[in-house]
């Protein structure tokens, strides 16, 4: 299937690229340098020139695609905005093709606010944290939008053994620690390695149900400060976590900080069941721990 992939440079759109083009899709990646090209290209995809804020001078590739898969995001002030040209640059694009595009849209666990003991499926109702409140419309736009087989993903925190959702631990206990710890170390996260995330990409560009939505959580829920004593344990850090409020963290950062602070559970049983994911990483503790500690 011949895809554009936006994002496909980033940490989450790279695993995505190679999953697709290790399974036989053709991939059209979004390059904004030719640094970005050059990565691209070494990968085995195509490149389209462009910057995310001016659709108009790449959109037009959506007609030269069946699908479309969207995993980026400028993470600023003006990301929601952002993305609202996308996607509606790319719905106009979209009507001049004789048949449906399919269009996998990112949402994410955010979403869903803090459900504590609850744990969150596709029926839950949204209660999406101010910062990211665009992607529920957005993505919608996309499930609902004719030119489209529109599909949502929304994936738990993704994390990887060095960084993704830990990348402020990581670096906190590199510098010799204390790892800053926003909220609460009772604090839960769903999980989702990258690579079993990107496999999920794949799964559902290919057979997902369009108008349908997905959570992608590998692990339901994961105490903060299990993650961050394994951490600790790794890098051999003795000095104790810190722990910062939500009015601290949200002072210093903006308001897209009360995601790290929320309490959370995500089930990821309808992708299982309905389009046979079956994540290879269960354990996140397991995955970054003390092993390789040299």
């Amino acid at each position: 299937m011949r895809t554009l992939l936006l994002g496909a440079t980033g940490s989450v759109g790279s695993a995505v690229l190679d999953e697709l083009v290790s399974n036989g899709h053709s991939v059209v990646g979004l390059a904004r340098s030719d640094t970005a090209e050059q990565v691209l290209r070494d990968k085995g995809a195509d490149v389209v020139r462009g910057d995310l804020r001016v659709p108009a001078g790449w959109c037009a590739v959506a007609r030269e695609v069946e699908a479309i898969v969207h995993a980026a995001a400028t993470f600023t002030a003006d990301m929601g905005a952002v993305d609202r040209r996308v996607v509606h640059a790319l719905v106009a694009m979209a009507t001049m093709t004789p048949r449906p595009i399919r269009f996998v849209y990112t949402g994410g666990c955010w979403l869903y606010g803090a459900t504590g003991d609850t744990i969150a499926t596709e029926d839950t109702p949204f209660h999406p944290i101010h910062a990211f409140a665009w992607m529920v419309e957005n993505g919608h736009v996309i499930q609902e939008a004719r030119c489209f087989d529109g599909i949502v993903l929304h994936p738990a925190l993704v994390y990887h053994r060095d960084g993704g959702a830990f990348d402020r631990f990581i670096a906190d206990a590199g510098r010799g620690g204390p790892i800053e710890v926003w909220g609460s170390l009772q604090t839960r996260w769903p999980l989702v390695h990258r690579d079993d995330l990107a496999v999920a990409y794949r799964l559902a560009l290919e057979a997902g149900e369009p108008g349908q939505s997905y959570n992608v959580a590998a692990q339901s829920g994961v105490a903060v400060g299990d993650i961050v004593s394994r951490l600790m344990t790794r890098f051999d850090l003795r000095v104790p976590p810190q722990v910062r409020s939500v009015d601290d963290v949200v002072a210093e950062h903006g308001d897209w900080a009360v995601g790290p602070t929320l309490d959370q559970r995500m089930s990821g049983r309808k992708i299982r069941d309905r389009l046979g994911w079956t994540p290879r990483n269960m354990d996140v503790l397991a995955e970054i721990g003390p092993a390789d500690r040299s």
